[in-house]
């Protein structure tokens, strides 16, 4: 395991700050690493009781049980967005477990935010014949992360699609994908993938704007039959795809999707103004 998505100066590991060289000290293969990704907006992170409920979760999923409270993960996201000059960017939290050993870190992950154009326009995606181990366990997997990060670089594309065996799309390398026919939405069920937060909250939004969410799978083949397709994730919020491989699509300009997007916004903007007492 390494820590080269750190970005931050300091960290915190086990309630204590320390300078961020001292994540190497962590490094070893033997620990099993779950971990959460957070979006700090103003200072606040975004939906945070889901993320301490799913690394709970996973947690649970290895046989263990978080020793950290939810009182004081928070107290410790906001302290390390301090120690380090920042209100809005990412946190990362991991829990290393190895036999009777937990130890919790917090660290400024490496962030991309997409500008305005990309939303405006669409982004590239390409597909790649791979399976995520564990799909409802948020888990760090060294050579997952290598092979999704060397299929996006060979073919520039913003985010990679996973495929399975029967040609059917679970989902993104780092995302949650969605595909559009008309007032109708369709996303992977729940045990193909790893149930994103955005994922749900999104799925929440097109429901109370009156579209028909579906949990199937689709088929690389069906693509051509979707008049938009549009992935989400903690980073990225809503982003429409522009191609799929050779599949040309104008998802920007979907009705549907633009709605969606604008719901989720919306959605995000209330939380912040709801919580902006907690910072």
């Amino acid at each position: 395991m390494t820590f080269e998505d750190n970005i931050g100066t300091k960290c915190i590991i086990n309630g204590e700050t320390l300078y961020a060289e001292a994540l190497n000290n962590y490094s070893e293969e033997k620990y099993t690493a779950c971990y959460e990704v957070i979006r700090i907006i103003k200072g606040i992170p975004l939906f945070f009781d889901d993320h301490f409920t799913r690394l709970k979760n996973s947690v649970h999923k290895t046989q263990n049980d978080l020793e950290i409270s939810k009182k004081d993960l928070r107290a410790q996201i906001t302290q390390i967005c301090k120690l380090n000059g920042l209100e809005n960017c990412n946190v990362k939290v991991l829990v290393l477990l190895y036999e009777k050993e937990q130890i919790t870190l917090l660290h400024i992950n490496k962030f991309y935010y997409p500008s305005q154009e990309e939303y405006a326009r669409g982004v590239k995606c390409c597909t790649v014949k791979l399976k995520r181990n564990n799909p409802n366990i948020k888990m760090i997997n060294t050579s997952y992360k290598a092979e999704i990060k060397r299929v996006s670089e060979e073919n520039n594309a913003f985010e990679v699609l996973l495929v399975d065996d029967n040609d059917k799309i679970t989902e993104g390398g780092k995302s949650n994908v969605f595909f559009v026919k008309g007032d109708k939405i369709y996303t992977s069920p729940e045990e193909y993938i790893l149930k994103g937060i955005t994922r749900q909250y999104i799925i929440d939004v097109c429901v109370k704007l009156g579209y028909e969410v579906i949990e199937t799978l689709i088929g690389v083949d069906q693509l051509t039959n979707f008049d938009a397709v549009f992935i989400t994730g903690t980073s990225i919020n809503a982003m429409p795809l522009k191609t799929i491989d050779e599949c040309v699509l104008n998802s920007s300009e979907n009705v549907v999707t633009k709605n969606v997007m604008g719901g989720y916004n919306s959605l995000i903007s209330a939380y912040i103004q709801g919580n902006c007492n907690e910072k």
